[in-house]
């Protein structure tokens, strides 16, 4: 049996991640993005959003640099296929208060799959002009390994948007 991965959210962050749902290496390893192909801790460090490297284990660590977790849907499953679309509306309802509760300056999305859930319309990756209870919108192609449409140059470029994006805001 598999279990979810708690929120890492506080009051007074920057950004805050949000996942389309747990996977079945993050939920065994009990962190987020635990799989040894996600790209995302690496792109973090790398895109300016951290001063040093971290890795799955240090996930309870984000809040020290302003940054939180959590996902759309909080069932793990092998991937986002499995999921239903009441799930995700579901899920959305859900984030909405909590992005509500904790007033996050920014919400990314890691992935455009979550994005959609709250915009059906919306295109693309990067700096969105919606908003979720006042917090501002970026998108982030998905640093799932199962994502081989971007390279990681190009994710990279997203990550160091995401942080000017941010000092932007956030001074």
């Amino acid at each position: 049996m598999y279990s979810t991965l708690p929120d890492i959210l506080e009051g007074d962050l920057d950004i805050v991640f949000v996942g389309i749902n747990p996977g079945l290496r993050s939920s065994k390893a009990g962190h987020y993005y635990a799989n040894h192909s996600n790209r995302f801790w690496p792109l973090l460090f790398k895109g300016g959003l951290i001063p040093k490297p971290l890795k799955p284990e240090d996930d309870w660590k984000l809040p020290r640099f302003r940054l939180g977790l959590t996902d759309m849907v909080k069932r793990v499953s092998s991937g986002s296929s499995d999921l239903s679309l009441d799930e995700f509306k579901q899920g959305a309802e859900i984030l909405k208060k909590k992005i509500g509760f904790y007033r996050p300056r920014i919400v990314c999305f890691n992935g455009l799959v979550a994005y959609h859930t709250f915009f059906p319309q919306g295109k693309g990756a990067g700096q969105k002009t919606e908003s979720i209870e006042g917090s501002h919108i970026f998108v982030i192609p998905s640093t799932s390994p199962r994502n081989a449409a971007y390279s990681d140059d190009r994710l990279l470029a997203y990550f160091v948007e995401l942080c000017r994006f941010r000092n932007k805001v956030c001074t």
